[in-house]
């Protein structure tokens, strides 16, 4: 075993923000298991070291948004930043991303006094609007260009970007390993 401290990225600051523990996560419990599911899908070097670590059913269920969700929208974006994350894993983002801004607070978030989890998910998303648009420009640039279309507020800008990489619609960076 590796007895090494795991390198500093962005994305394990960014979980370290956040009291975990303190917020109601899909599958019913707690989020603080939630930073270690990050830290094995995030640092897995093979698909098969993802299986069991994604994030459906935590930060959403068929788009019904649980309290986690705008806390894990900061980490994701910090994670599409990484060069070395696996093409799955990337996409298992980029569409959990589209699940959370087109998605609305479940029902037991709105009985609990957070009717409006999709606004602090579009919010955070917002605020890192520019990864988005780079990961349109040179990554996969349909699964971007589906997040900015719900979240991008600036509808001439995305107009624009949307017509200059239609050529690169459906390209997705090539597969690493």
């Amino acid at each position: 075993m590796d007895d090494r401290p795991a390198p500093m990225t962005a994305w394990r600051l960014e979980l370290g923000r956040h009291d975990w523990a303190a917020l109601r996560c899909g599958c019913g419990g707690s989020g603080a298991h939630l930073p270690g599911t990050f830290e094995r899908l995030l640092s897995a070097r093979s698909p098969q070291e993802t299986v069991g670590h994604g994030l459906a059913g935590h930060l959403e269920e068929q788009s019904m948004l649980f309290e986690v969700a705008p806390h894990a929208v900061p980490v994701v974006l910090a994670a599409l930043t990484c060069d070395d994350l696996l093409p799955q894993v990337k996409g298992h983002l980029l569409g959990m991303l589209e699940f959370l801004v087109a998605g609305e607070s479940h029902l037991s978030e709105v009985r609990a006094g957070r009717p409006d989890l999709d606004e602090a998910c579009l919010e955070a998303v917002r605020e890192g609007i520019w990864q988005l648009y780079a990961e349109a420009a040179s990554g996969d640039t349909q699964a971007a260009l589906d997040v900015l279309e719900i979240a991008d507020p600036d509808e001439s800008r995305f107009a624009y970007y949307r017509a200059h990489l239609a050529g690169r619609v459906g390209k997705r960076p090539p597969a690493s390993g």
